[in-house]
């Protein structure tokens, strides 16, 4: 499979794999919606298909490299995506990367029994990111509002070490720390499972730096590599669970909670229109909470052409 792959990469796409002279720099923080480019990047189909995986710690990171003109592309979730075009950058998205159906989790102290009860408590989340959407719907369900609870901002991966600590009540998470979560007594409270599709995870392309081919040779990576880790999950698995420091069964309960971004998935969200439904949903919501600043041309952040040409 390793072989076909190069070969499809080299014969559709990079003309006798004869590279351009800078590779395609795409942006992604850990996450196992992006485990695909994660496997591509292990077995050397990145560097085959002259694409430069550039790896952030946080989701801010990813975001800042998009602003300072560090990236060509980023896996964002849709709400970042929104953002980062609404201040003024020519984006588009050209893949749904995966759909969080339960893999973004609130945990809680055992004190914490129900979503009312973080009124007055110490909420870890990662701002400008996801987190702060996510925190925002999880206010709503609580009939609280942010004046209510004690915001920590503070990165992601710092949320363990503070729980442990009693310096936090509660952290916006993913299942991907679930195991390290509740043994230190953590239980879950709400999950995206309980927001219906609504968290997006997307690739951004910078339209000045990606032309139609780059596109194909983008989707063509991602559908690759998926499918091979659909085919051989045994074998993968082990790459996934490698680039993102977790064991086996964190791997496993966080695949309950993620929709990946096939064929099949991509086409229902661009070619029928569900995407472009659910960008001007969310910008509704981001713009009623002033969690964006200024509205945005959602048809801008779509692709302009159909089909496999675009």
């Amino acid at each position: 499979m390793r072989a076909l792959i190069t070969l499809i990469l080299c014969s559709l796409f990079l003309s006798g794999c004869d590279h351009s002279p800078e590779p395609l720099r795409i942006g992604s923080n850990r996450w196992l919606g992006y485990a695909p480019i994660y496997i591509a990047d292990e077995n050397k189909w990145t560097a085959t298909a002259n694409i430069h995986l550039v790896e952030y710690q946080t989701a801010n990171g990813v975001t800042r490299g998009m602003h300072n003109g560090l990236l060509d592309a980023a896996f964002l979730t849709l709400d970042e995506a929104v953002l980062l075009q609404s201040t003024g950058h020519d984006i588009e998205i050209i893949l749904v990367a995966n759909l969080s159906a339960g893999a973004d989790v609130l945990y809680a102290t055992p004190d914490i029994r129900n979503l009312h009860d973080l009124k007055g408590k110490r909420v870890a989340v990662e701002g400008s990111t996801l987190g702060t959407y996510f925190l925002s719907h999880i206010l709503d369900k609580a009939h609280l509002a942010i004046e209510d609870i004690n915001i920590v901002n503070t990165p992601m991966y710092t949320h363990t070490d503070a729980f442990r600590d009693g310096t936090i009540d509660a952290t916006v998470n993913t299942s991907l720390n679930d195991t390290m979560l509740t043994s230190l007594g953590a239980l879950p409270l709400f999950s995206s499972r309980d927001l219906r599709d609504d968290i997006i995870n997307v690739l951004v392309i910078n339209r000045d730096k990606v032309t139609p081919q780059l596109r194909s040779r983008i989707r063509a990576l991602w559908y690759g590599s998926l499918d091979v880790w659909l085919e051989d999950p045994a074998r993968h698995d082990v790459i996934v669970r490698k680039r993102l420091g977790v064991d086996a069964s964190s791997l496993s309960k966080s695949l309950d909670g993620i929709v990946m971004g096939d064929k099949a998935l991509n086409t229902q969200y661009f070619n029928q229109g569900v995407l472009a439904q659910r960008i001007q949903t969310m910008q509704a919501y981001m713009l009623n909470k002033s969690l964006q600043k200024a509205p945005i041309n959602e048809a801008l952040l779509l692709p302009a052409c159909e089909g496999d040409s675009c």
